[in-house]
């Protein structure tokens, strides 16, 4: 199951894969279209099933994937599903994210080096598992509360 949804253009696939190298060796489960379909499966299906699983949503909001209709369909059902959204631009402007979009905070990777956008993608790691964690903490008290209620 992924934590992680990387919405992005095909034209950016290099950078989509970094993301998804590097939150994944940060022990974070991450789902990326290109690598995570298995050969036969169909599409559509398998991004909508992953799109709706994952809490977060990285998208990589390059010119391209602005302009991509399919893009504009991810993030739409992430937003509609209140997903944490975390726009990541480099060759844009935050006031040049679509529509809704606009209104979430953005990385600006513009003019980073490589270790400094590792250190940016393990921040959102650590923020990723320390709110996993929080959810199974929750979900352990409730069970905990549940089974001690069953034995009055």
């Amino acid at each position: 199951m992924a934590d992680v949804f990387i919405s992005y253009s095909s034209k950016d696939e290099r950078l989509a894969r970094f993301v998804h190298d590097h939150l994944g060796a940060e022990n974070v489960s991450v789902f990326l279209a290109s690598t995570s379909i298995e050969l036969g499966q169909r599409w559509s299906p398998e991004i909508l099933r992953n799109l709706n699983i994952a809490k977060w949503v990285i998208f990589l909001a390059s010119r391209h994937a602005c302009a991509s209709p399919y893009v504009q369909q991810e993030l739409g059902a992430a937003i509609a599903a209140n997903k944490t959204l975390i726009p990541v631009i480099w060759d844009i402007t935050p006031s040049e994210l679509p529509g809704w979009v606009s209104q979430y905070q953005a990385l600006n990777i513009a003019n980073k080096s490589i270790t400094e956008v590792q250190s940016e993608v393990s921040g959102i790691a650590k923020r990723i598992r320390a709110k996993k964690a929080d959810g199974l903490a929750l979900f352990g008290l409730i069970i905990a509360g549940l089974v001690i209620a069953n034995k009055k």
